[in-house]
């Protein structure tokens, strides 16, 4: 039987926990909404003015451009359409008969990718957008710092619009690649899409917004190390690769974080104190590509996160009526005292979750709640009664055998609304394969997308290079929220792999737990050779030396006179 729940019971985002919605994610999509909410100060789009269909138009308008000559016959206008889509847009179909095409973003090289607002649907980038300007602002400091920032990575020759109005132009001046400079003109025939509304009504980073910070802070440093020394091409296309990468560790600490509380509220988790310290889960990636003791080890972390998804859904929906209630019992005159001090004066974070679930066990307030979800409970019933005959128990019967082993009217309450959106946890395991770039040639889950026993951690080549760049970055960083230019040195083997398993978790020369025993031993160890014979063929690592300790990795487009001076 599926439960029906009634229309303000319905609803599983709880931005106060997650501010991203999960789900099927593409991440080819979103940087020209990033660069959109980073200039507009986290405002939404006004009206887009531009039609997503009219592909011919602007090639058209392109091959009209005075920067572009040699396109106005008609082999020519063929060839310049095919360049626009294989290299200046990406397009997809229209509504479920797939009738007409559209473009559903512009490829991103420079600032300027926000201006047609495209894609069309903000929803589509599940607020992903939205939080890492918040992350990345409460990183910097302020907008203006931000936007400037952005605007020497991402800026070259581009002269920004007027504030409020946003849009721009190639600035006629500075030097930029043929694509940049072809995009720049490809862009000059949409029209300038404007800031309209605030998305959010309040700003936040979630239950671990030092994690968040963290990522800030890994996606500034990587931007500012290597924005000047790639192509731009490879540097976007690293870029996402590392922002993927990012959203799919921080999503699962989070879970992780969120269930450990709900279980143990009586003490903040790792992941949600400040500093942040080294949280779970321990994710063992596989090197060695073959079945064995170590495929084995990747294969179990999959199994276990995606269970531990399936148990979020019921944490998640718990603080989310939690919070309901208590904005509810606030109005009480006789409450609000004993809700205002257990919940402080910020309306999220780890110390309001805390103080969320501590409400249960505050006398009378707890027997407010019970009250409420008992209220709630008898909705559902009547949503889920027959219309005919009301007072038929057969109806509801399900509903019974679901609430014989809650302890309390809540938890049975949870139970329900777990029921009736048990499709939500299909939808939290799309955006875990998506961010983990299964179905993409570049990501750290690996396996048939159909065949989820399948699925195992085994980071592709662009991922390790990604991971190596980020940790010389990082560790040759200030730390601090400093963003000046820095030299990158070679960074030692074994600092490499306690970076990968301090930031996020990462194990490569040893078994995670359960797994104990010599063999789950040489596995790994067999593993980390595995990798090393993997970045010996990128040109990342040379053995000079037998000894563990001074053995370096050479990141990929560092500066060369850097590296060849540690030599």
């Amino acid at each position: 039987m599926k439960v029906k729940l009634p229309k303000e019971l319905r609803g599983v985002r709880f931005p106060q926990v997650l501010p991203i919605e999960m789900n099927d994610f593409d991440i080819d999509l979103l940087l020209p909404l990033l660069f959109f909410s980073i200039l507009a100060e986290g405002r939404g789009r006004a009206r887009i003015p531009n039609d997503p269909r009219a592909i011919d138009v602007y090639i058209n308008k392109l091959s009209q451009h005075p920067a572009v000559e040699g396109f106005s016959g008609l082999q020519e206008r063929r060839l310049l359409e095919r360049l626009v889509r294989t290299a200046l847009i990406t397009t997809g179909q229209i509504g479920r008969k797939h009738e007409d095409e559209q473009i559903t973003s512009i490829v991103t090289y420079s600032l300027l990718s926000h201006k047609p607002g495209f894609p069309k649907e903000a929803s589509r980038l599940r607020s992903a957008d939205l939080f890492l300007y918040q992350a990345l602002r409460s990183y910097m400091g302020s907008d203006q710092k931000l936007r400037e920032f952005f605007k020497a990575v991402f800026g070259r020759g581009v002269k920004l619009g007027k504030a409020g109005e946003l849009g721009g132009e190639y600035d006629g001046v500075t030097e930029v690649d043929t694509l940049t400079r072809l995009s720049l003109a490809f862009l000059d025939g949409f029209e300038s899409v404007r800031p309209g509304l605030s998305r959010e009504k309040y700003i936040h980073l979630g239950a671990c917004p030092g994690l968040a910070r963290e990522l800030a802070a890994d996606l500034a440093q990587y931007m500012l190390a290597y924005h000047k020394a790639m192509p731009t091409p490879a540097f976007i296309h690293y870029l996402l690769i590392l922002l993927n990468f990012e959203l799919f560790t921080y999503t699962l600490k989070v879970v992780y974080a969120v269930n450990t509380l709900v279980e143990q509220p009586e003490s903040l988790p790792p992941a949600m104190r400040e500093p942040v310290e080294p949280s779970p889960p321990a994710l063992y990636v596989d090197f060695t590509g073959q079945r064995g003791p170590s495929q084995e080890m990747a294969h179990a972390c999959v199994r276990r996160d995606i269970e531990v998804y399936q148990s979020f859904l019921s944490a998640n929906l718990l603080l989310r009526q939690l919070h309901r209630y208590a904005e509810q019992l606030q109005r009480n005159p006789r409450r609000r005292a004993t809700i205002e001090r257990l919940l402080g004066d910020q309306p999220a974070g780890p110390l309001y979750l805390q103080g969320l679930l501590a409400l249960r066990e505050q006398g009378g307030i707890q027997n407010d709640i019970e009250a409420q979800a008992r209220h709630d409970i008898d909705d559902i019933y009547e949503a889920n009664g027959d219309p005919e005959d009301p007072e038929n128990p057969l109806a509801t019967r399900p509903l019974d055998e679901l609430l014989e082993s809650a302890e309390s009217d809540l938890e049975g309450l949870v139970t329900l609304l777990k029921e009736g959106q048990r499709d939500a946890t299909q939808n939290f395991v799309r955006w875990y394969w998506s961010t983990g770039g299964l179905t993409r040639a570049e990501g750290l889950l690996r396996g048939q997308l159909k065949y989820r026993s399948s699925w195992y951690y085994a980071p592709t080549n662009d991922l390790l290079a990604v991971l190596v760049q980020l940790a010389a970055a990082r560790l040759s960083g200030s730390g601090n929220g400093d963003t000046s230019d820095q030299g990158l040195m070679p960074i030692r083997l074994q600092d490499f792999l306690r970076f990968l398993e301090k930031r996020f978790g990462l194990l490569v020369d040893h078994p995670p737990a359960p797994f104990v025993g010599a063999e789950y031993i040489a596995a790994a160890q067999e593993n980390l050779r595995a990798m090393l014979r993997r970045l010996r063929q990128m040109g990342i690592f040379r053995d000079l030396s037998d000894d563990f300790t001074v053995q370096r990795l050479h990141p990929p487009y560092a500066t060369p006179s850097a590296l060849a001076s540690h030599y």
